[in-house]
């Protein structure tokens, strides 16, 4: 197994503010590999010490078995696609490519290759302020794709596309991985979208990993039942089911609480629910279970974290 990506530990200050704090993940070669997390997780901020453009203030990250801090012969071989891309809205599509191509050492032809490649064929002569937000984005993969890299890292590629320009891009990420071997990181605040796309996921909150690997195995490993109860007594119900042991999640609401219990104690919940609720004075009008999506326990378990501020 080869990783193009390796992240020990790493840890970064924005003056007193831990952005990143001991994050650990790898990158297999020849993965989509979504790196999912809320707002304000790190994710850019993880980003930008990969490509190299910021340096840890502790840890370590390898790409291609290198320290990627200023190092320019590492960035030649990573393609960026950033969530709001930059150009110069003047040009013309084709011409703002060749000039990408004489700045790589690339000829010429090779921008009309990457627009066939991304489905841009026949917009050579468009200026690039005339693109649609969806086109704008596939002529971002175009102008990463120039210098034919081994890597292209994508922080928040779809976050202001319509759902359609949204598919478009990752099926041609998908196609890009497929046809041309490109090993892809995708950073996304969105872990049902990239689950679509992604054969791996390092899912992190504040600065943190909460968990990585494989999607089959993340899903078989984090296996949980979802128990909803509707009770007269929410707050209360919730704060005495939050003590049981086996209890992973719990979110109450002004008329139910959730659940989140692994699969192997599922059984346990429904009879210590019932004790609870009785010692409690509580009415239960109903509960009904359902096997959790990763999206649903992350977003269980980002919840819980707020609470613990």
């Amino acid at each position: 197994m080869t990783y193009l990506i390796e992240a020990h530990d790493l840890v970064k200050y924005y003056g007193n503010i831990a952005a990143v704090s001991g994050l650990s993940f790898n990158v297999e070669e020849g993965s989509v590999t979504g790196l999912v997390g809320p707002n304000g997780a790190g994710k850019t901020t993880t980003i930008k010490m990969i490509i190299g453009i910021l340096k840890p203030n502790n840890g370590q990250v390898r790409v291609f078995n290198e320290d990627p801090w200023d190092n320019v012969d590492i960035r030649y071989q990573i393609g960026v696609v950033y969530e709001r891309a930059c150009f110069p809205t003047s040009y013309k599509v084709i011409e703002y490519l060749e000039r990408a191509c004489r700045i790589f050492g690339k000829p010429k032809y090779r921008a009309k290759e990457v627009l066939l490649e991304v489905g841009l064929d026949g917009s050579e002569n468009k200026p690039i302020k005339g693109l649609s937000a969806g086109m704008l984005q596939k002529f971002s993969v175009a102008h990463a794709l120039v210098h034919e890299p081994r890597l292209i890292i994508a922080d928040e590629p779809t976050a202001n596309l319509d759902p359609e320009a949204r598919g478009n891009l990752l099926s041609l990420i998908l196609k890009l991985n497929r046809d041309k071997k490109i090993t892809f990181l995708i950073s996304s605040h969105i872990l049902f979208e990239l689950s679509r796309v992604c054969n791996s996921m390092v899912i992190i909150n504040r600065g943190k990993v909460w968990a990585s690997g494989k999607l089959d195995d993340l899903l078989n490993k984090l296996e949980t039942k979802l128990v909803r109860v509707s009770t007269d007594k929410p707050e209360e119900l919730a704060a005495e089911v939050k003590k049981l042991s086996y209890v992973a999640h719990v979110e109450a609401d002004v008329r139910s609480i959730l659940i989140g219990v692994t699969s192997e104690d599922y059984n346990r919940v429904y009879s210590d629910i019932l004790d609870i609720a009785k010692k409690l004075g509580a009415k239960i009008t109903g509960m009904e279970s359902s096997t959790a999506s990763l999206e649903e326990l992350f977003k269980l378990a980002v919840k819980n974290e707020e609470t613990k501020r």
